[in-house]
């Protein structure tokens, strides 16, 4: 179910062959219906009936009529069709593809977040056996950052190599929340804007991601809020990256962002959040679009409406042979 590519064999190319007389055949018809949270479509593909070799030379078209065909045909290569994730393709490592899958969180952990920790924390043991079954040469990856209005890369970036001991990580960060405090102590949370940009670029650049050409790349970000845009203040702590500074470092690293971000939010519970995450922000591309991700809706996990682990499988699936394509 990883390959993005079909081999339609030659014999396809002959039933385009006409004869003079003939009407223009129809393009092979294409619908695509991208499936919610996925920034790739699904494509099916229609093509006229294949012709018959009747003889040495020659080719009998669908409505009858015999043509001379080209024996350079017969060596043609063929021709592909994208038709997105194939059923029923081989488990196991494709050959060219990435060896290996390193995944960072990147989770607000504000009073607000911990019923999502939550889930992370039940369905982190199913996304890693899902994982482990892809059957890569090497196996996967973890890494945390989180953040309230400061950040911090949980391990100073090493990788967690065994997701029970990321899953504990889950559970201590779920409870923090209730603290209502800044990640590093210090002072109270007393804003709705948290410091998403800075745990971003701390994952971007200072966690330990195995080479790209080999590597999957991928960063869940969980948030409910807005961010501070830095070089500013933010409830009287230092933010130091801003928006631009942010997706280049992500872009530069080949990250991809799959985000999980909420459409109102703020104190009031009526503003839109969605900037950044699933809109423009200040006419720059959502983060997700331009990392070559995608972004999902963090109320339809809360509501049971979407399987967390389903949504992350479906991310390493999605970057799985495709490469990294970043936007803006």
């Amino acid at each position: 179910m990883l390959q993005r590519s079909l081999l339609v064999a030659s014999s396809l190319l002959l039933a385009c062959v006409a004869s003079p007389g003939d009407d223009p055949q129809e393009p092979a018809s294409t619908s695509t219906a991208p499936p919610s949270g996925s920034s790739g479509p699904d494509q099916t593909t229609g093509a006229p009936p294949p012709a018959t070799t009747s003889g040495p030379g020659t080719t009998t078209e669908p409505d009858g009529t015999t043509v001379a065909s080209d024996d350079a045909a017969t060596t043609d290569p063929g021709v592909y069709f994208d038709l997105g994730q194939v059923p029923d393709a081989p488990e196991g490592m494709i050959p060219g593809c990435q060896s290996a899958v390193d995944i960072v969180f990147v989770m607000d952990v504000s009073t607000t977040m911990a019923s999502f920790i939550n889930i992370l924390s039940d369905e982190i043991l199913v996304v890693d056996a899902a994982l482990q079954a892809l059957e890569l040469d090497q196996p996967p990856h973890y890494g945390l950052a989180v953040f309230v209005d400061d950040a911090l890369l949980v391990n100073g970036g090493v990788p967690y190599l065994d997701a029970l001991d990321l899953q504990a990580d889950f559970d201590m960060w779920a409870a923090f929340t209730a603290s209502n405090q800044q990640v590093g102590g210090g002072n109270s949370n007393t804003t709705w804007t948290e410091n998403s940009l800075d745990g971003l670029y701390l994952a971007a650049h200072d966690f330990q991601w195995r080479p790209a050409e080999s590597t999957i790349r991928i960063v869940i970000h969980t948030t409910d809020d807005t961010f501070w845009d830095g070089p500013t203040v933010g409830n009287g702590v230092n933010i130091l990256h801003g928006y631009g500074d942010t997706v280049q470092a992500l872009q530069d690293e080949e990250v991809r962002v799959y985000a999980f971000t909420d459409d109102i939010g703020g104190s009031c519970s009526c503003l839109d959040v969605t900037p950044g995450w699933s809109s423009p922000y200040m006419g720059m591309l959502p983060i997700p679009e331009a990392t070559d991700g995608s972004v999902y809706d963090i109320g339809q996990v809360l509501a049971g409406m979407v399987s967390l682990s389903d949504a992350i499988n479906g991310s390493v699936e999605e970057s799985y042979c495709d490469p990294y394509t970043p936007q803006g």
